[in-house]
């Protein structure tokens, strides 16, 4: 390998593998890619070269908090990064002694897990180079990637690569809403990025936009340290979300490959959108034993949010969530379920249904349910619904949001609206260069078009690239369920076997 005029050239560059983000699902990609070699006979001689700026490799922005207040949304148990071996983190948590014995199983802080996925990506890294792997780590954003006859073209910093297979792995990127607030010094857009919570004072008013769990982590992270100023949530629709009981495993019998086989005829029609709710109420009502009045169930709250968040908690210490298990089990279908779905259903179901599956499928541990639960009984915080406006009132230096039929107004305002879809609002200088020569498209859902099976992104005239595949949040549009670790471990799984089989393929040569 040489380096003429700033550009990296090389022979056999199809010998030659680029991640481009080393968050979780980075690493899992680098893992199955390593793994994939060395299953293959392909180690010997093969480069996979890393670009990531952070100097921890594997936490990315869903683990990189350091405060302990903010605990994985899923229980240990499910969180293996060995699909073979569904006990390999709980076992991990055993053998640490800030781990109790009884908490290894259940809900952890973030930042072990982060710890694990570093030590697995370490793991994988020693065998790497063992087998004869040349790694390269470089500490640079990846700003442009542009395909040929050659290879895939990646620019990062003042270096010009040339690969033969590139994996986008982005990660959460910052929400694409609100960006007309993001020079105002007292609207925090990312609370994951920059100072973040800490630049707020402890008696200043505080508004949330968002309601979902990246909102719970910010309400316990500024309760945690010391917060006395009012806080709001606000949300166009739904409420707080709903809370995680004990785990009980559930069979699924109506949400089933078999059935989506038999009600597509082998898939060769797409089910619209009261055809999957009609399975997702028989797995349901099946696996709770009674019928459910779903007019109740999907109706907005009528009672203040407190008596619903001390209602959800009592119901949790009860048992009395086995709802929650069986949606839980329908996590590895999902992906399977939207694909089967036509357009309009999707687009129907984002509209109309996503905040309210959102609220029952992404449920809140019980202690985090519990320290929020304190906290509205101590004032400390409020829900508004129905937010319809926000903006900056310059003479009274502070935000006015308009939720409930009434106007707020708060000296800070913090973005918790989760990851940006909007491509063309993308701060990703990547993303729009490639979205500029219509070497991405954008999905019709938000995030990124590509090929479900093989992960090979879309072009804007429909054809596929043959070297550059993109996994993460961002597929949601095609996988639907992208904010869960597992699909995104095994896409990367998905994506790794494409590109090495293609590699085999006499057509790909």
């Amino acid at each position: 390998m040489s380096v003429e005029h700033g550009v990296v050239r090389t022979t056999g560059a199809d010998h030659r593998y680029a991640v481009a983000g080393m968050g979780a699902t980075g690493v899992g990609v680098f893992v199955a890619l390593v793994r994939s070699l060395v299953a293959g006979g392909r180690a010997a001689g093969a480069e996979i070269h890393i670009f990531e700026t952070k100097e921890r490799l594997g936490a990315g922005v869903a683990y990189s908090t350091p405060h302990d207040c903010h605990l994985l949304n899923m229980r240990a148990a499910t969180m293996s990064v060995h699909a073979d071996d569904p006990d390999h983190f709980v076992r991990w948590l055993a053998g640490r002694e800030d781990v109790s014995a009884s908490d290894a199983g259940e809900y952890v802080p973030r930042r072990l897990f982060a710890e694990y996925l570093q030590e697995f990506f370490g793991d994988a890294l020693a065998e790497a180079r063992q087998r004869g792997i040349k790694v390269v780590t470089h500490k640079s954003v990846v700003s442009d990637c542009r395909e040929d006859e050659r290879g895939v073209h990646l620019i990062a910093g003042l270096d010009h690569f040339v690969f033969g297979r590139v994996f986008l792995c982005l990660g959460d990127l910052p929400s694409t809403e609100y960006l007309e607030f993001t020079k105002l010094p007292t609207y925090v857009h990312s609370m994951w990025q920059g100072a973040g919570l800490e630049a707020i004072g402890p008696d200043a008013t505080v508004g949330i936009l968002g309601t979902s769990l990246t909102a719970v982590d910010a309400l316990l992270q500024l309760r945690t340290a010391g917060h006395r100023g009012a806080i709001t949530c606000f949300s166009r629709r739904r409420s707080l979300p709903k809370v995680q009981g004990p785990r009980v495993r559930h069979t699924l019998r109506h949400v089933t490959e078999a059935n989506l086989r038999l009600l597509t005829g082998d898939f060769t029609r797409q089910l619209e959108f009261t055809e999957v709710a009609e399975l997702f109420r028989r797995e349901l009502e099946d696996g709770l034993g009674i019928a459910i009045d779903w007019t109740r169930v999907l109706a907005r709250p009528k009672e203040m949010f407190t008596h619903t968040l001390a209602k959800d908690v009592e119901l949790a210490e009860k048992g009395q969530t086995l709802w929650y298990s069986i949606l839980d089990a329908t996590s590895e279908i999902v992906p399977l379920v939207w694909r089967s779905m036509s357009p309009e259903a999707r687009a129907s179901f984002m509209t109309e249904h996503l905040s309210i599956w959102s609220m029952f499928r992404h449920c809140m541990p019980l202690d985090n349910a519990r320290r929020l639960l304190d906290m509205a009984t101590d004032n400390a915080f409020t829900v508004a619904s129905d937010l319809t406006s926000v903006s900056y009132d310059e003479d009274a230096r502070a935000f006015r949001i308009e939720a409930g039929g009434a106007a707020h107004h708060v000296e800070w305002l913090v973005n918790a609206t989760g990851t940006g879809f909007a491509l063309d609002c993308s701060d990703s200088s990547l993303i729009q260069n490639l979205l500029m020569r219509g070497d991405i498209t954008p999905h019709p859902l938000g995030g990124i078009d590509v090929d479900f099976d093989t992960l090979r992104v879309v072009r804007r005239d429909g054809s596929l690239s043959a070297r550059a595949h993109y996994i993460g949040p961002l597929t949601r549009g095609v996988h639907f369920y992208t904010n869960s670790f597992e699909t995104n471990l095994a896409n990367a799984h998905s994506a790794v076997a494409a590109a090495l089989t293609r590699l085999d393929s006499p057509a790909a040569a």
